[in-house]
């Protein structure tokens, strides 16, 4: 994946994300908010929840509410940061390979092509030290209507 320049415009872009694991995620904030997922989807935009609080609201100043549980519905947009401009095919043809006298290993060249927010990264394919997530994306909530 990571010296194929076309998995590089799937995945800033967005579109190499496992739904799955995105709502396995919400499970988990869920969870640690005392809430339980009630729905997960994708939408064009991102990934829409809708959770319920584990807890009652207790008492509150509408009578006969102590019972009922908080519901809330929201959409995470997610954003790319980076865009990726594969490298240009090189016009000059191959040479013939002839059998060199030793085997000579060749380094990688380091992938380019990555810009997050204007800054260029340079990935060294050996050891490939990647952007975090928040340096890919931007993901941010929204009411269920947009």
């Amino acid at each position: 994946m990571i010296d194929d320049p076309a998995q590089w415009l799937q995945f800033v872009a967005g579109d190499a994300y496992d739904p799955a694991r995105a709502c396995q995620a919400a499970d988990g904030f869920a969870v640690s908010n005392d809430a339980e997922v009630e729905g997960c989807s994708t939408t064009t935009l991102g990934f829409k929840v809708k959770v319920r609080s584990s807890a009652s609201v207790g008492s509150s100043l509408l009578p006969g509410m102590e019972d009922q549980r908080a519901v809330a519905t929201a959409v995470a947009v997610i954003e790319p940061r980076c865009q990726f401009y594969p490298p240009e095919p090189t016009e000059e043809p191959e040479p013939l390979p002839t059998p060199p006298a030793e085997p000579e290993e060749e380094e990688p060249e380091p992938i380019r092509g990555l810009v997050c927010d204007g800054n260029p990264w340079d990935i060294d394919p050996e050891d490939p030290v990647l952007p975090d997530v928040g340096d890919l994306f931007h993901v941010r909530l929204t009411g269920d209507d947009e």
